[in-house]
């Protein structure tokens, strides 16, 4: 049986295609809604991959209004958010002109991008006890950047392990690879934290 997460989830996903649709129909009050709707999780998702205000406001604009200039050629998406989510990824991570220059052409800019979530994070989500602090930030500390962002849209985006393959290119296996090799450390790290073990859980949850 469903939960009431799942369902509501389930049901922002088929909202979203009606959107799409209507998107591709040449409405422009479905393009707002998505922009609207979304602007903050888009926002804040960006700010975490590059730091940088203007950067992320001016991406998720561009972003949108090249949605609205291709809506006639674009294919139909199962999952809006993921796709928009994947798509703002990539224009804030992709290499530009200037990043190229002087170095060699099989740059990688996955390898030296960052991503991080602080220990407020977790507590203003979850409610935790200040005493948690230390525990949460050690554990954190070490999670790679991909890690990192891995739970940053299981736990605070609440996606299921398709929508995060989707957003990061990764193949479905290697997302529940690495959420398995993250519980594991959270384990280790939480044998006698009640409260850490339930978030470990939760980033599981598909």
């Amino acid at each position: 049986m469903k939960s009431k997460l799942q369902k509501d989830h389930q049901l922002q996903i088929k909202e979203d295609q009606c959107l799409w649709r209507d998107l591709k129909h040449s409405h422009p009050e479905a393009l707002n809604s998505l922009f609207i709707k979304y602007y903050s999780d888009f926002y804040f998702y960006g700010l975490k991959l590059v730091g940088n205000h203007d950067l992320v406001v001016d991406t998720i604009q561009d972003l949108f209004a090249s949605v609205w200039e291709s809506r006639k050629r674009i294919s139909e998406v199962n999952h809006v958010k993921a796709y928009l989510f994947a798509a703002l990824r990539n224009n804030l991570l992709k290499p530009t002109a200037k990043d190229i220059i002087g170095k060699d052409t099989g740059i990688n800019i996955e390898n030296d991008y960052s991503f991080d979530i602080s220990p407020e994070d977790i507590y203003l989500n979850n409610e935790a006890q200040l005493e948690n602090m230390k525990l949460i930030g050690d554990m954190l500390a070490e999670l790679s950047p991909k890690q990192k962002e891995i739970i940053y849209l299981k736990f605070f985006c609440n996606y299921s392990n398709i929508e995060i393959s989707s957003v990061l290119s990764i193949k479905y296996q290697s997302v529940s690879n690495m959420l398995t090799r993250t519980l594991n450390l959270l384990r280790k790290k939480t044998k006698e934290n009640r409260l850490l073990i339930l978030i470990a859980l939760i980033f599981m949850l598909l």
